[in-house]
């Protein structure tokens, strides 16, 4: 594709992104709706995931060394293959906001920190939303809710993990083992660029 052609389309995805993100949350905040307008919501999605398998395709039919291209975009095949993670494309913009914090010299170690944060938040959302639609309408489940989903996801994404909220269904525990892998990986990744950071400044003040 031309740069022009391929800038619109990156853009065209991320409205997707945006879309799906709208339509895969509403039912989260409100479990009562009609059923026309869960076939619209239904269909948003549809619409997001040909999307994004077209563009998937692609870039494997257009890729020299096709293994290397799969290695290199492992957001996209996810937001593919796995429903629930189509609104990882966002995650395009948050890598974006890194390159920018890089480029105003703000320091490479805290933009990783900042980009690591942010998607943080943004798969704790994902993971609260997946969590109350599956969990909210089983007998003997503690997650009712978005805010008891939320507070599930967050002290699990952060390896606090209080238990006071838990999964009962086979689909909410394997979310809550990627869950648990995801955030054991963000705080490992914090914790280097934070300590790198410190590193850097030691050997800048004692260059002085």
């Amino acid at each position: 594709m031309a740069p022009v052609v391929t800038r619109i389309w990156d853009e065209i995805l991320t409205f997707l992104a945006v879309a799906f993100l709208f339509a895969f949350s509403y039912p989260a905040f409100n479990e009562n709706i009609s059923d026309s307008t869960n076939q619209y919501l239904g269909l948003v999605q549809w619409v997001c995931w040909f999307a994004f398998a077209v563009d998937l395709i692609y870039g494997i039919w257009k890729a020299d060394n096709k293994k290397e291209f799969l290695k290199r975009h492992p957001l996209e095949i996810a937001s593919v293959l796995l429903p629930f993670l189509r609104p990882l494309r966002l995650m395009r913009v948050i890598s974006f906001g890194s390159l920018a914090l890089q480029k105003v010299a703000i320091g490479r170690q805290f933009a990783i920190t900042v980009k690591v944060a942010i998607s943080a938040v943004f798969i704790s959302y994902i993971a609260a939303i997946q969590i109350t639609i599956s969990e909210r309408s089983i007998e003997g489940s503690n997650i009712k809710n978005f805010s008891d989903g939320l507070w599930w996801a967050v002290t699990t994404v952060t390896t606090v993990g209080y238990g006071d909220r838990y999964p009962t269904t086979t689909e909410g525990r394997l979310l809550a083992v990627l869950l648990m892998i995801t955030g054991i990986s963000l705080v490992g990744v914090i914790t280097a660029s934070v300590a790198a950071w410190f590193v850097k400044m030691s050997q800048e003040d004692s260059k002085k």
